[in-house]
């Protein structure tokens, strides 16, 4: 017997794709799915699209809520699947045709409790593909989890999307496993962290099938309505320790913890200073200068300042010293002939 893959989408105000992310649902090779739309109170016309495509395919199913985000969107889909396998894509994404097939014949090939593959992101027309250096077409146990991905999981955010992957339903719902719904821009982090520290099992297949878009101008509008900063300190601040097995020190886990804050927070100036029309130049600025002055971030770098700018390449060094400075100026300056010189 076939079994029943649930498919989850978080829907809001994605029009302007959705018919491209429908169809390429619509039209996997592997057809025992069940595609579970959660429009989260869209105000343009993404629930006439979807109710479209629902008179056309039984498979679809629609549920209206109150905009709540996406991590209470998604909580609603894992609590109606009926599924053995949950999938996760977003409304403004498509994937190939054979995704799902290629997805559970390796859960089911390898008998395991997840399957990870590659991801394309396509932004300003140009394609890059997220690939990991794991061991391929093997099932990976819970030692090589703990000690090779978790570690990964805690350093790196290139893992953390939930839709690059296949789960197991039954792991979910038996450890009440949800994502967080205060953390808007974090929410797959948490939710990977805890599904990754339960499993016993995994396999890591070199397949690239999901298509991400990255919009321009989506992280800035973002800004906006949420406040990227805060994110990363509650990510900062989460007790990994205690929620997770995992085989560092105190000491260990800090210093891995602080590197990442650091890391985002040098991300977060690029997208602050990306020039909206969303957002005046004085409210960007005022944005990385509260960020750059924070105690947290100052505690951090003066700490492992030295860590950080021996691994870093010439552009990140100059970043790096000017937010030890305080200087919002510099960074500033910095990134916007970071942009001209790579137009």
């Amino acid at each position: 017997m076939n079994p029943l893959i649930s498919i989850i989408v978080p829907v809001y105000n994605t029009a302007n794709y959705l018919d491209q992310c429908v169809t390429s649902l619509l039209q996997q090779t592997y057809s025992n799915c069940e595609f579970i739309f959660i429009n989260d109170g869209s105000t343009d016309c993404s629930l006439f699209i979807l109710e479209k495509y629902k008179a056309k395919d039984s498979r679809i199913r629609i549920i209206n809520q109150e905009n709540k985000g996406v991590s209470v969107a998604r909580n609603k889909g894992l609590e109606i699947a009926k599924g053995t396998y949950i999938g996760f894509v977003d409304s403004d994404d498509w994937i190939e045709k054979h995704l799902y097939s290629v997805l559970l014949e390796a859960i089911e090939t390898y008998s395991c409790d997840l399957v990870v593959s590659n991801m394309k992101t396509y932004f300003n027309e140009k394609e890059v593909i997220t690939s990991y250096n794991f061991t391929k077409n093997i099932t990976l146990d819970s030692d090589y989890i703990k000690d090779t991905i978790l570690p990964y999981l805690l350093e790196n955010d290139d893992l953390f999307s939930s839709c690059n992957k296949l789960f197991k339903a039954s792991i979910i719902k038996e450890n009440n496993i949800q994502f967080p719904p205060k953390n808007a821009l974090s929410e797959d982090n948490i939710f990977n962290m805890l599904y990754f520290n339960i499993i016993q099992s995994m396999v890591y297949i070199d397949y690239t099938g999901y298509n991400y878009r990255e919009v321009e101008g989506s992280a800035t509008r973002n800004v906006v309505q949420h406040n990227y900063f805060q994110n990363i300190l509650l990510m900062y601040h989460f007790d990994y320790k205690s929620s997770m097995k995992l085989k560092f020190s105190e000491e260990e886990i800090q210093q891995i913890k602080a590197i990442k804050f650091l890391k985002n927070v040098v991300s977060l100036v690029h997208i602050y200073f990306n020039p909206s029309n969303k957002l005046s130049f004085k409210e960007r600025y005022s944005f990385v200068k509260e960020m750059i002055n924070n105690e947290e971030v100052q505690n951090e770098i003066r700490h492992h300042f030295g860590l950080l700018f021996k691994n870093s390449n010439r552009y990140d060094k100059f970043l790096l010293k000017s937010i030890k400075q305080k200087s919002t100026l510099k960074l500033h300056l910095a990134t916007m002939y970071s942009r001209y010189k790579n137009r």
